[in-house]
């Protein structure tokens, strides 16, 4: 079984490297929402949730190396069954509720949409920072909206940094992903919020096996990336 999970952890690690360097070097960069978008009462927005696909376990960044990763998620191992065992997905469910709230705020037009097609699986889109990647308009009839807002949750448990195999710091709680709404008439975001959000737990953190002070600073990290959509949207 940990053999199994560190395969799987450095082939997510591969896939990601891959990912990275196939994208742009300027990242897609804040867009705040301007006050006149939702204005239009016949404007229609539709709400996705995307879970992310891995359970809650611990981000290893900087175990370049294959041995390397071995070793560091040797270490990281009890604290990856506990967060595994007791993290469960209501605090994700938590988020999305907190944002269709918000969004009902500045609208009242505005229902949860089921997609058809992943995001994944969507024609690329041709366009400068500003516009998705994928080509969001094809959506537009098939979910009658003209806004699409999408929260996609992408990592979540702890984060642990390390140079080669030693480790740099304490394992920090840990949530990531996207907030975003596209306009599906042009394939513009509306709004882009990149979520990541790192919080290093107090005092001693190896005390297995419920690790107390990781699991205190997972929650403040949700609570810290719940403030950001408040403050966002």
């Amino acid at each position: 079984m940990l053999n199994f999970r560190h395969s799987v952890k450095c082939l997510l690690i591969v896939i990601t490297t891959l990912i990275l360097a196939a994208c742009g070097s300027t990242p897609q960069p804040l867009v705040e929402i301007e006050s006149n978008v939702f204005t239009k009462p016949e404007t229609s927005v539709g709400y996705v949730y995307i879970l992310p696909e891995e359970k809650p376990t611990t981000h290893i960044y900087g175990a370049s190396c294959l041995l390397c990763y071995g070793v560091a998620s040797s270490l990281t191992s009890k604290l990856d069954t506990h967060l595994e065992g007791t993290i469960d997905q209501q605090e994700l469910n938590n988020i999305s509720a907190l944002v269709l709230e918000e969004y009902s705020i500045r609208t009242s037009n505005i229902k949860e949409v089921t997609l058809a097609v992943p995001i994944s699986k969507l024609s690329k889109f041709k366009g400068e920072l500003g516009f998705a990647k994928k080509d969001f308009r094809a959506l537009k009839d098939s979910l009658g909206v003209d806004i699409l807002v999408v929260l996609e949750l992408h990592r979540h448990g702890a984060y642990r940094s390390f140079s080669s195999y030693v480790p740099n710091g304490d394992p920090q709680g840990y949530i990531a992903g996207l907030l975003y709404a596209v306009d599906l008439n042009s394939n513009a975001y509306i709004q882009y919020l990149e979520l990541d959000e790192k919080v290093q737990p107090e005092g001693e953190w190896d005390e297995p096996t419920t690790f107390p002070s990781v699991t205190t600073s997972y929650y403040q990290a949700v609570e810290n990336i719940k403030n950001r959509i408040r403050n966002a949207i």
